[in-house]
């Protein structure tokens, strides 16, 4: 219903999570926007750390980094449009809540205990999943020559 980080849920499953989430929305779009010399750009704000982004069926990218912003000119469609962007994150923050957890109970098997010279226990979670916010972002294209 929301974007913000899954370490900021109520479940310390989703807190703790490692991998990837979906999130879908449907949305529509002015004929306006698909007019001749209008370029749009999809901008997913923030996430962590890296998205795969599907508009309308078609793959339209990976970010992995700020911006996370895509050209999606020509992807969009008058009318309703379907947008689902898959999160990954890294596993750090799964090792640190087995940190926490009885040796029986952990989800994770690692020889790797410590991040930043820190035990798993006492290392911050990383924020994870789509932050957003997420938009599209208008701009017209023109043509300038710079040699006259």
């Amino acid at each position: 219903d929301k974007l913000g980080s899954w370490t900021e849920h109520e479940m310390e499953a989703i807190r703790h999570y490692s991998g990837i989430a979906r999130y879908e929305i449907e949305f529509e779009v002015p004929v306006e926007w698909s007019e001749e010399g209008v370029r749009m750009d999809l901008d997913l704000g923030s996430l962590w750390s890296m998205g795969r982004v599907t508009l309308n069926g078609r793959d339209s990218g990976i970010v992995w980094k700020p911006p996370f912003r895509l050209d999606v000119t020509g992807l969009l469609e008058p009318g309703t449009n379907r947008l689902e962007v898959e999160v990954a994150n890294t596993w750090a923050n799964r090792l640190i809540g087995d940190a926490g957890l009885p040796a029986g109970e952990r989800r994770t098997r690692t020889n790797i205990t410590r991040s930043g010279g820190k035990p798993w226990g006492e290392v911050a979670l990383n924020e994870s999943g789509l932050l957003g916010p997420v938009r599209l972002i208008p701009a017209t294209s023109r043509r300038v020559n710079l040699s006259e």
